[in-house]
């Protein structure tokens, strides 16, 4: 006898989007914050703190690509409440770290501190990226990561609005320090949004269905998928583009640090976040628009949305950087947002800031369209995470050196430039509508509607949609 379709309520706990949003809440208060902090130049502190923000970060992000890496096999074992959970805990350490330089001038807590940082956020932003790809279905793959996104720029929005209330008119040269015990608590207590994860296979789509089937998978035998990756061409093409978005960043954050004062940084950290806000949400819907069925058409407008928009942006970072000429050997110009030169300078820096959100998430839609698969999903996320902070050790590493801005930007537009050929390539030649008949350990709303329209029901597993399709066959 049929049974009526389940249909569940979209407010639970066990709802794939509902996990995705407390998701975009970790990110909110941890990365969120950390960005707010870092946008405004030297890690919060003085100007002159370039060089302790460019070591302590190299280290960071050094830690965090190796941790990145192996962050998939955790997760693909400890489940993502457990990898979230630790993920978080660099974050409040890290900011203390800066607020103890800040005080006493000290390097050992903030390299320390961005060490053991780099071991977590490699596990946070791994579960993210997890999250995002695993969980949506193919039509909400672009949306997912907005999302996430959306949470990670507006922390730092809110974050930037403090720092900014706090110092506007203040004479210190460096942020205050109830900003950083404000943000040390915030981040503390986001540790409550962790716990609210759930295991993945216990989540269910509205329908009742669940996401994928979830065998037990050891350890090493997640380890032998991770570098699997390696071998997978596809996979290994887009390594250039995974290694290049966040390269721009510790060039960014030096630049506010080393032109502008200090209320004037903090007002171009909330308007780098604010400009990301519609521009990242835009490309996720573009992405997603069921105007567009080719899922390879719309991602070949993303990517020529981010080529068009980022290009642009380079070329009017160049023209400026050469109208200025900036000598670092010598103290910075001190900028402020009165200033007649602020107006084209912070047109420039919102349209530069807003390629951070745009060119990861297009990245990562075109290693999303590859799999639904949850454990490849997750070796994947840790494989891409740990490229994108390669790239930005790599950054940090190159601006602690003292680097004519000019050369910087050159290299990072060059870089990125290298990055729309293989993306077109990559979309063109392995990009399918869909995956979901192709992978056996996914259930696939295509099947699940088949079932439907059979039998009536809403089947919560593989078998149950093999065994009501082979039925009604039979019969």
């Amino acid at each position: 006898m049929d049974t009526a379709v389940v249909k569940l309520p979209f407010l639970r706990r066990n709802n794939p989007f509902i996990q995705n949003i407390i998701a975009a809440g970790c990110l909110f208060c941890n990365p969120g914050l950390y960005l707010a902090i870092t946008f405004l130049g030297a890690g919060g502190g003085r100007a002159s703190s370039t060089n302790m923000a460019n070591i302590s970060n190299g280290v960071l992000y050094g830690f965090f690509a190796l941790s990145a890496l192996m962050a998939g096999s955790v997760l693909n074992t400890l489940g993502p409440r457990l990898t979230m959970m630790f993920g978080i805990t660099g974050y409040p350490i890290y900011i203390g770290a800066m607020w103890y330089y800040d005080s006493y001038g000290h390097m050992w807590y903030p390299i320390l501190a961005g060490a053991y940082l780099g071991l977590t956020a490699g596990c946070l932003w791994t579960t993210a990226a997890y999250i995002a790809n695993a969980y949506a279905e193919e039509k909400d793959k672009g949306l997912y990561r907005a999302i996430q996104w959306l949470g990670n720029v507006c922390g730092s929005a809110v974050g930037a609005s403090v720092a900014m209330g706090v110092s506007w008119n203040s004479t210190s040269l460096s942020v205050p320090h109830p900003v950083y015990i404000a943000f040390i608590v915030i981040q503390c207590c986001s540790v409550s949004f962790a716990l609210l994860l759930l295991p993945s296979d216990q989540l269910r789509r509205t329908d009742g269905t669940a996401l994928a089937s979830f065998p037990r998978i050891s350890l090493w035998d997640s380890l032998k998928m991770t570098m699997g990756l390696f071998r997978d061409w596809r996979i290994v093409l887009m390594i250039p583009a995974c290694f290049t978005p966040e390269m721009f960043f510790p060039f960014q954050s030096s630049m506010n640090a080393y032109a502008f004062d200090l209320r004037t940084r903090t007002l171009n950290s909330l308007l780098n976040n604010l400009i990301q806000i519609p521009v990242t949400l835009f490309v996720g819907l573009l992405l997603d628009t069921e105007r567009i069925r080719s899922r390879r058409k719309r991602a070949f407008l993303g990517i020529t949305f981010d080529a068009v928009w980022i290009t642009g942006a380079y070329i009017a970072q160049t023209i400026w950087l050469s109208s200025w000429k900036f000598d670092r050997s010598v103290a910075g110009p001190s900028i402020d947002c009165t200033d007649p030169a602020y107006a084209g300078a912070v047109v420039i820096y919102m349209l530069y800031a807003a390629q951070y959100g745009i060119f990861q998430n297009v990245v990562m839609y075109v290693l999303g369209s590859l799999t639904n698969d949850p454990y490849k999903s997750a070796t994947i996320g840790g494989f891409f995470v740990a490229w994108l902070s390669s790239g930005t050790a790599v950054s940090f590493g190159v601006d602690a050196t003292a680097q004519p801005y000019e050369n910087e930007n050159a290299a990072y537009f060059a870089l990125s430039t290298l990055c729309w050929p293989i993306l077109y390539f990559v979309v063109w030649k392995y990009t399918s509508d869909t995956n979901y008949l192709k992978e056996d350990t996914v259930i696939s709303p295509i099947h699940v509607r088949v079932a439907q329209e059979i039998e009536g029901v809403a089947p919560s597993s593989k078998a149950d949609i093999e065994n009501s399709v082979s039925e009604k066959s039979e019969k």
